[in-house]
């Protein structure tokens, strides 16, 4: 009866168990957001992530399945928890009602069920042998890091342990549920040739490394791998071969034989079995290592279709071609991976040993006082001092257990925005007699999910030889929380129903930063923990300040934008380079002085050049900066009889006193090299010709008409004059590469006192009509002017101007309108 109590216990144990594992996750470690959970499912998966920083704080999946027995839930009076409260009066008549201490055989299902009996049943799906799977996995402590835009490292400690038992025939189990009391059985050879039992207990300490090693527009690569050492807390493992038994009734068997492989860690002996308080299992025991120093090593490579790779690039910073770290870029992801290869070497504990069993009639009672690992090593001795059992001599007291050695392949689709479908695959790699081992039952799974940075809901649905078919449950709350199930089943079965093979749940608290856009709020490509100028845009160059002027100087600290400055006038230009900026200087095209706001005074006479009427020569303020000219009557012995002294405002000197009809004799106070001098006598104005003494004579010559015929060297002098004649750039000021002409020109006509010329001014049509006839007026009056200042009668000189009305030449085009900027002058 107690061993019948014992496996029941067992059965139910395995039925609703919450051991913590962490293999699973289905629908969060498939995810783009899984971080660090990621890398146990693939090590390459932390390279590119969406994950800046990582950190499990805890994480757990609560886990428990079998193939053999089922729970019915539909008499459960509560749900889980409350159901298995012993204090509770109606959890306790329903716990204690029977039904759990039988298990209800496949032939029999239907009959129990008709008559609303049983609870536990056999399932019926086809499988010949019956496993058992357990695993409990803790995060002690789990971050990753990203190294730049390739590569990412990774640092976990763990606790996992294992617990598998295969290939456990239907027939050995029905009896043992029913303390061998099964006469359906009895009598018949049953063979379990390969029933495996194995656990392992260890502590894993993994690096972890990735990188990117393929980045090629569409076409992405990155590979990982951990290295682990390993330190075992506990372990066992129990390997039949040729196992074969008939069983006569419930005491006797009519044969048994057998070879086993068998070994346990010393440790384990005291934990299961022990009357030393100071040998029973406390969390304590998870430090006291048993193993020596194992290795092990994961490795994997992802691949990733980005058919739209261009919508992910950008420039930033001063690079370009980046690759959007906030983003999922692929349409397809292929991931694969080979892990937990290596494992750890145990002593074995207490008198653990390979052996062999065989024996004809034999009394099953003798395994009655069998209650854990060191009362079996007893019974075994007593077998073989009996003969029953024979031991290897060539054991050699140590075991090689194996990490869960296993493939995972994840092939990820990107439906549309946040919308994926993922098909997953762990296989199992464990291969032939490998007796010292733990493993992962292979099993296959299609996830559709949402998978948003900040939240997630996944849908698994699976299938493994051990659990069977579930449909699952995966949330991502606020990137911090993790919960989620890959049986849904078990939550909602109690009261209903439904039959439950096992159950789990997983659970994860973490610290992530993930990776942001970067803010670019001025969009001129400079990120703004970067940007000077956060709100104008810029260049990188600058960190985000522009320089539209580019003269070097900041347009935030340019006084002068548009224009090109310099640093000593916060950006501002001087053209003329005469150290007054051209916004304060009235001539900002000729270099200046301050005392006239950058205009020049050439002449240095105290009056700039644009007041003074003889810029280049120094002149008294009353005289409008022209130097006094003295002319001086003189008689035939050259002595002064009169002096007129020529002042600004004057065109020619004058005499009153004297008539145009006697002749004159005048010499200049300062000489200029003249060759003649006009003079006003009375009412009328003559010229002077100089003679061979330097004296300017005049003597009248009576009046005669006058019919003009320009010789060639007039004609030359005159058109000279038209075709050199240049004004400054939207100015009536004559540049100085005409005078010369002009000069000429004015000898002629006082050579030719009888002329007179006409002076006509012109304009293109460029700007508005009036004024560009008030520029004409002044072209002409200037040249008119010049011809004044070089002694050419006022009276003598006609001018008229004609702006834009008058056009020599098409407008539309640069060389007509140069052609109609003009000032014509014609002999009359």
């Amino acid at each position: 009866m107690y061993m019948k109590k014992q496996l029941l216990v067992l059965l139910v144990f395995l039925t609703l168990s919450v051991i913590t594992s962490a293999q699973e996750f289905l629908g969060l470690r498939q995810s783009n957001y899984s971080g660090i959970m990621g890398s146990d499912l693939n090590p390459a998966s932390i390279a590119d992530s969406r994950f800046k920083f990582d950190m499990v704080i805890f994480s757990g999946h609560l886990s428990g399945y079998n193939n053999h027995m089922q729970f019915n839930t539909r008499k459960m009076p509560y749900w889980w928890i409350n159901s298995f409260n012993t204090d509770d009066p109606v959890a306790d008549e329903w716990m204690n009602n029977g039904d759990l201490d039988k298990l209800v055989s496949v032939d029999s299902t239907d009959s129990f069920k008709a008559r609303g009996l049983g609870q536990l049943f056999e399932i019926n799906d086809g499988n010949k042998n019956r496993s058992v799977f357990l695993n409990a996995e803790f995060d002690i402590l789990n971050f990753m890091v990203s190294l730049g835009r390739k590569r990412a490292i990774g640092f976990q400690v763990r606790s996992r342990t294992l617990f598998n038992l295969d290939n456990v025939s239907p027939e050995l189990i029905r009896l043992g549920s029913n303390e061998f009391e099964f006469p359906n059985v009895f009598d018949l050879n049953i063979k379990d040739e390969e029933i495996n039992m194995s656990m392992n207990s260890w502590i894993e300490y993994n690096l972890n490394y990735a990188q990117v090693i393929f980045d090629q527009d569409q076409h992405f690569v990155k590979a990982g791998g951990k290295i682990k050492f390993l330190q075992g807390i506990a372990s066992t493992y129990l390997h039949s071969s040729d196992l074969n038994f008939n069983i006569k009734d419930d005491t006797t068997a009519n044969s048994l034989s057998g070879s086993f492989d068998y070994g346990y860690s010393e440790n384990l002996g005291g934990f299961i079995e022990s009357n030393n308080p100071n040998e029973e299992f406390s969390g304590g025991n998870i430090t006291d290592f048993t193993s020596k120093l194992g290795l092990g090593f994961d490795i994997g490579v992802v691949y990733e279709w980005r058919p739209k790779f261009q919508d992910y690039k950008y420039d930033m910073d001063g690079e370009t071609d980046l690759w959007m770290r906030d983003q999922n870029k692929y349409k397809l992801k292929v991931g694969l991976a080979v892990n937990d290869i290596g494992g750890m070497r145990y002593q074995k504990g207490g008198g653990s040993n390979n052996f062999n069993i065989n024996v004809g009639l034999f009394d099953l009672q003798k395994f009655d006082n069998t209650e854990g690992f060191r009362s079996l090593d007893s019974t075994l001795q007593n077998f073989a001092d009996s003969n029953f059992v024979t031991f290897d001599n060539k054991d050699d007291k140590e075991f090689y257990m194996n990490l869960p050695t296993h493939i995972n392949l994840d092939v990820d689709y990107h439906i549309f925005k946040n919308f994926y479908a993922n098909f997953y695959t762990r296989i199992n790699m464990k291969f032939g007699n490998d007796e010292n081992t733990v493993h992962y039952p292979t099993s296959y799974a299609v996830t559709p999910r949402f998978d948003h940075r900040r939240w997630g809901v996944s849908l698994p649905l699976s299938y493994s030889n051990v659990a069977g078919f579930r449909t699952g449950l995966a949330l991502r709350l606020g990137s911090f929380f993790s919960i989620g199930t890959g049986d849904l089943k078990p939550f909602i079965a109690p009261g209903r129903d439904m039959n439950v093979r096992g159950m789990d749940i997983f659970f994860a608290l973490r610290a992530p930063i993930l990776f942001k856009a970067p803010k670019d709020r001025d969009k001129d490509k400079v990120s703004d923990k970067l940007d000077k100028c956060i709100d104008t845009p810029g260049t990188w160059e600058l960190l985000g300040c522009s320089d539209i002027d580019k003269d070097g100087i900041l347009d935030h600290n340019d006084s002068c934008v548009t224009d090109s400055g310099l640093v000593k006038f916060n950006g501002c230009p001087d053209r003329d380079n005469d150290d007054i900026m051209d916004k304060e200087d009235d001539c900002p095209d000729t270099p200046g002085i301050p005392e006239f706001n950058g205009c020049p005074d050439t002449d240095g006479d105290g009056i700039m050049d644009k007041e003074d009427n003889c810029p280049e020569f120094p002149g008294p303020v009353e005289n409008k900066g022209c130097p006094y000219k003295l002319l001086h009557t003189i008689d035939e012995m050259g002595e002064i009889i009169e002096t007129d002294t020529l002042l600004e405002n004057q065109t020619f000197h004058r005499f009153e006193n004297l008539t145009a009809d006697d002749n004159q004799l005048f010499m200049l106070g300062e000489d200029d090299g003249s060759d003649f001098i006009r003079v006003v006598l009375g009412k009328d104005t003559i010229t002077a010709i100089r003679n061979d003494k330097g004296f300017f004579y005049y003597k009248p010559l009576p009046p005669a008409p006058i019919e003009i015929e320009l010789i060639e060297e007039e004609e030359e002098i005159l058109k000279a004059a038209f075709d050199n004649l240049e004004f400054k750039t939207g100015k009536a000021i004559i540049k100085e590469s005409s005078f010369a002409s002009l000069e000429d020109l004015a000898k002629l006509l006082l050579q030719k006192p009888e002329w007179r010329i006409l002076v006509s001014g012109h304009t293109d049509s460029q700007g508005k009509a009036s004024s560009n006839l008030r520029l004409s007026k002044k072209r002409a009056k200037a040249v008119a002017t010049f011809l004044i200042l070089n002694d050419v009668i006022k009276d003598r000189i006609d001018v008229k101007w004609f702006g834009e009305t008058k056009p020599i030449a098409d407008n539309k085009t640069k060389e007509g309108r140069q052609k109609n900027r003009r000032v014509e002058m014609e002999i009359l």
